[in-house]
């Protein structure tokens, strides 16, 4: 399994939606858990018993129903269902790295390197005929461009593409609102080289992951002015550059088409064309048994028990690179760290997590690392004590720290001690799992109030400015590990959305991403690891089963494994 990046806000299986990715990692909601991010749906409630049912462990090589590209029949049209339709497609705007939104990117944007079914970065040949580091000391990367390249406009793709896209995403320009800087940081000069197609990164200092950056590309003549990179894919995508095109955007239809490309220089795509539609709650496994849309995510337990049976229908599953959360805020209540230590043992992780799978057949076990995902190498469990549950050490800490509790509700000179859940409006698993942590809150004392708000502006509204007190979704990862490091920097230009961190943290983090040995960087980052459960940061649930309800026609796509991205030129339907 790849490394971890944290979070691309996932698919409806794991919470799926709510998308985000950690400018690198993509954040999802919560719907069958969140896979980064968006996508929760409705499973048993948390106080009913569930059935025994046997656990199959889930194929790490992933199920995508392969066929040779050459086999692949030409045409037909994939309805595709999204969680949520994002808000901006400028993928390393503070709004846009969504899960949902990087799905469609794959297919209309490119990526210097794309992560294949194995897990590794492999050079995108579309994109680029090479990217070598020329240099060590210091690290010069030289990529050079396939000369056929060109935007959707018929402009070259070159080396003004990179700089300009550096100099947006580099961080020391406020104005551009971006993700996260997070390895444009650590570039000194982006220039062209012998001609525009040649183009050479100098770095400041080194980064282990610089395979990871420039991906997507976005054009210069579209992010080259904070405003520009701000707005300009607001609900809007102008310009693109992939095997598809953008035909149409309906934002009051909630759905995006996308056809091939008459300017693609490349394989051409086996579909005539894919239609994207954004369905909330569980109104997208209704439009799969209503055959209105192709496929679906069956990650927990009553998703996939309405999928399982249905008439012609494959169930692909596999581990996916997202894990479902608890994200905690220090902009309200929760600045004093004694109550989210209290709140780590007091919420039970495992009873979160049978809301999340229930009695899906498919293994999996909760996660004690925020870095890495128990398919890594990396992985250690150091949740614990931080994070054991303990209602008694709970409250010992909320009473050590004047929270007293003769009421039904402790109180501190003269004020209740009240928490709010945020979470989006019409996502079952959500407002369950809120439900199942009010109550085990209420045992210690504290009163949780749950506050649900519009699906499509969850992240843009709420998470990302970090308006909130607790809330559920789920990391997406991309592949690197580099990518996470974003979700715990008290940069204000990072993924940390609840602005929890410390300067220690903060200077491991900026070692660790220049650390090329493997073992050495792994060490480090479950140092930052076991900081962060100190620091009452998050709390991991389980790492996301992707778990795929589809047509059994669809080859070259279902349940991928880790953080693979999308062949969209391959994916298509038997005969």
């Amino acid at each position: 399994m790849p490394p971890f990046q944290a979070p691309q806000p996932a698919y409806r299986d794991s919470m799926h939606s709510m998308q985000k990715i950690r400018r690198r990692t993509a954040p999802a909601l919560i719907a069958g858990v969140v896979g980064i991010a968006l996508a929760l749906t409705g499973c048993t409630s948390g106080g009913e018993a569930t059935p025994e049912v046997t656990k199959q462990p889930l194929d790490p090589a992933g199920d995508v129903n392969p066929m040779d590209a050459a086999d692949v029949p030409q045409g037909g049209e994939l309805r595709f269902p999204l969680d949520s339709l994002p808000t901006n497609w400028n993928y390393g705007q503070v709004d846009g790295a969504l899960d949902d939104a990087s799905i469609i990117e794959q297919a209309i944007m490119l990526k210097t390197f794309n992560i294949g079914l194995d897990g590794a970065p492999a050079l995108n040949t579309d994109l680029l005929d090479s990217a070598e580091a020329v240099s060590e000391d210091p690290l010069v990367i030289e990529y050079k461009i396939n000369p056929d390249a060109v935007w959707s406009d018929g402009v070259p793709i070159t080396a003004a593409d990179f700089k300009a896209q550096w100099t947006a995403q580099n961080g020391t320009n406020e104005e551009y609102l971006i993700g996260d800087p997070t390895g444009y940081n650590s570039i000194g000069s982006v220039e062209q080289g012998t001609d525009p197609k040649d183009v050479v990164v100098t770095y400041a200092t080194p980064f282990s992951d610089w395979k990871s950056l420039f991906s997507p590309l976005y054009p210069a003549s579209q992010i080259s002015t904070p405003e520009a990179f701000n707005t300009g894919y607001a609900d809007a995508i102008p310009v693109t550059a992939g095997p598809f095109k953008l035909e149409k955007l309906d934002t009051s239809a909630r759905t995006v088409s996308i056809v091939p490309d008459e300017n693609w220089w490349g394989d051409a795509p086996k579909l005539d064309r894919v239609i994207f539609i954004a369905l909330d709650g569980d109104a997208d496994i209704d439009a799969y048994l209503n055959n209105e849309i192709d496929l679906v995510s069956a990650g927990s337990s009553d998703r996939y028990e309405r999928i399982a049976t249905a008439d012609d229908t494959d169930i692909r599953a596999a581990p996916s690179a997202s894990y479902s959360h608890i994200d905690f805020s220090s902009s309200g209540i929760l600045a004093d760290e004694k109550i989210r230590q209290a709140l780590q043992h007091a919420i039970n992780r495992q009873s979160i997590a049978d809301v999340l799978v229930g009695t899906l057949p498919f293994e999996t076990s909760l996660l004690g690392n925020h870095i890495f995902l128990g398919t890594d190498s990396g992985y250690v469990d150091n949740s614990s004590p931080a994070a054991d549950f303990d209602p008694d050490a709970a409250k010992k800490i909320l009473e050590d720290d004047g929270w007293t509790g003769d009421g039904a509700v402790r109180s501190k000179d003269g004020a209740d001690l009240e928490v709010s859940m945020t979470i989006p409006a019409g996502i079952p698993t959500s407002n369950q799992i809120a439900q199942v942590v009010q109550a085990q809150l209420a045992d210690v004392g504290v009163k949780l109030s749950i506050d649900e708000v519009d699906v499509d502006s969850f992240f843009s509204d709420y998470i990302t400015p970090g308006a909130f007190d607790m809330t559920v979704f789920s990391w997406v990862g991309t592949g690197y590990y580099a990518a996470g490091a974003s979700i715990f920097s008290t940069d204000p230009q990072s993924q940390n959305y609840g602005r929890i961190g410390t300067s220690d943290i903060d200077d491991l983090l900026g070692q660790v991403v220049q650390i090329p040995d493997a073992d050495e960087a792994n060490a480090m980052w479950n140092d930052i690891d076991e900081q962060v459960w100190e620091e009452g940061h998050s709390l991991p649930i389980i790492q996301s089963p992707r778990v795929i309800a589809i047509d059994p026609k669809i080859v070259n796509y279902g349940a991928r494994p880790g953080a693979a991205d999308i062949d969209w030129k391959i994916v298509g339907f038997s005969k």
